[in-house]
């Protein structure tokens, strides 16, 4: 009778073999089965819809299968999706499968169709508290009352939100352990509400919503001592000051702000800037720094004009040789800069 291998030695060779082996290593012997499935079902990401079926049938048929799935990713191939319906026996298998995964953390899942979220409906038998979820859905009470009952999930992505419609919110106190949020303003509106210890967050802004910005942003005032990062994306120019003037004054301790597009006209040929509140101050060689950066960005520009406090430097061009000249006190010949 041949030795048996011991668990330490069938982790170390499933660890050193290749994902695209591991189903044949399952058919070795029975100490590898074992340690393979466990690495092979581990993970399952795919956007093939039949790849992506026969695994979950996999799950359902063999119980012992669902958890070893700690990450389940359905994120359809857009050229196919295209082309093609997902058919509800695809869901309904999915939903079996994702109550026998119990040690399930990351979830992500894109509909085609957005109306599929009733997979996610049957919170009495879902067995997993996710840390992480990405879920590709329309706002509807059966994604409501899943993330209810997600109280360690960390990061959220959505595309789309409950609107103005109350019973599609989450009831206060759902998500405590929320720390990242990715998702339209409409759903952003209402998790940092729920949210109160968000250290991230990504807005996404469509025309219908983008003058909302304003009125949204000092709604994160009682988020101040934890966010920590404001992402807005397609955010346009005419809005770009107002908008980073207001996250300025609502959220004064963040350490990453993005995607604010800051408007330079090329055909610019005089700039001034008032730098007083820049700490370290902008002085000496630092300011002809940052005048040369901007004449990357806008190559007609002839002087750049620097006001700290009372004193003004302006800084001329003349081919790639930079010059500069100082004035302080309450009246300046650089007072008149905008007239020339």
């Amino acid at each position: 009778m041949p030795p048996t291998l011991t668990p330490d030695v069938c982790r170390r060779i499933v660890r050193w073999t290749r994902r695209s082996d591991l189903g044949a290593l399952c058919l070795t012997c029975k100490s590898l089965q074992h340690e393979a499935e466990a690495k092979l079902y581990e993970i399952i990401m795919s956007g093939n819809i039949q790849i992506t079926f026969r695994a979950c049938q996999s799950i359902v048929s063999h119980p012992r299968l669902g958890p070893y799935v700690h990450s389940f990713c359905f994120l359809p191939d857009s050229h196919r999706r295209a082309h093609r319906e997902i058919p509800e026996q695809f869901w309904t298998t999915l939903q079996l499968a994702l109550s026998r995964m119990r040690s399930l953390e990351y979830l992500f899942l894109q509909d085609p169709a957005f109306s599929n979220s009733w997979v996610l409906s049957d919170v009495a038998h879902i067995p997993f508290q996710l840390l992480e979820a990405r879920l590709l859905f329309y706002w509807d009470i059966h994604l409501a009352k899943f993330l209810e009952s997600q109280n360690k999930l960390k990061s959220l992505h959505t595309i789309d939100g409950p609107v103005n419609d109350p019973t599609l919110h989450l009831e206060a106190g759902s998500l405590p352990e929320l720390r990242i949020f990715d998702g339209p303003l409409a759903a952003a509106e209402h998790i940092v509400h729920v949210g109160s210890t968000l250290t991230h967050l990504q807005v996404v802004l469509d025309k219908n919503s983008e003058v909302d910005v304003l009125l949204f942003i000092p709604k994160l005032l009682h988020l101040a001592s934890s966010l920590r990062a404001l992402s807005i994306l397609h955010l346009s120019e005419g809005l770009s000051i107002d908008v980073f003037r207001s996250i300025t004054k609502a959220c004064p301790q963040l350490r990453h702000i993005g995607t604010i597009p800051l408007p330079l006209p090329r055909n610019l040929r005089v700039l001034e800037v008032d730098v007083t509140s820049w700490v370290p101050p902008a002085a000496g060689v630092l300011q002809r720094a940052i005048a040369a950066e901007i004449r990357i960005y806008s190559p007609l520009m002839e002087y750049i004009c620097f006001w700290a406090g009372t004193t003004r430097t302006l800084w001329a061009v003349d081919g790639n040789d930079w010059s500069c000249h100082s004035e302080s006190g309450q009246h300046s010949h650089f007072d008149a800069l905008w007239k020339t």
